[in-house]
């Protein structure tokens, strides 16, 4: 995440900026957004496919699926004890990791557009903005989004509040 700076001059309340999807910015954007509530709800679908194998196994059917099923029930086992870590190395291999994403905001929304992605988010589709300690969790029609205060300059976060302040 680096320099904003104004992007149209006539246009007080026009910002921009830009960010670089590395690792940090996942890692911060997974800490500040991420449910990690555990419940055995979490563990439902490995609990599941545990039991499907266990039942595979007794009834001796074919091993091979019985060996699969509980396989994947390890997998997803690790994947909530390792979530944080599982979820960043996706977004890691994922192609729009070390790529530049540009933010701008206006009256009339947030633009954030890349190689990979365009996407615009106008405020009245916005049900919700969430300020964190670290960022912003925009929740609009579309899904959810997070927004990292880290190299963004005070006009476009006063801008952002004034915003949260307004939808909530």
């Amino acid at each position: 995440m680096t320099d904003t700076a104004p992007q149209d001059s006539s246009t007080s309340t026009d910002q921009s900026s830009h960010y670089i999807l590395n690792r940090e910015y996942f890692t911060e954007c997974f800490d500040q957004s991420a449910d990690t509530t555990v419940s055995l709800k979490t563990y439902r679908l490995a609990i599941l496919l545990i039991i499907m194998s266990a039942v595979l196994f007794i009834v001796e059917a074919e091993p091979h699926i019985a060996w699969f099923l509980l396989a994947l029930g390890a997998v997803e086992l690790l994947s909530i004890r390792y979530k944080r870590s599982w979820w960043v190395a996706r977004q890691m291999l994922s192609r729009r990791a070390n790529s530049r994403v540009n933010v701008r905001i206006d009256e009339q929304g947030i633009y954030t557009d890349s190689k990979h992605h365009q996407q615009s988010i106008l405020w009245d589709d916005i049900a919700e903005l969430k300020t964190t300690e670290k960022g912003f969790i925009v929740i609009h029609k579309g899904g959810t989004n997070y927004l990292s205060r880290t190299g963004l300059d005070k006009d476009f976060l006063a801008l952002l509040n004034d915003k949260s302040n307004a939808i909530t």
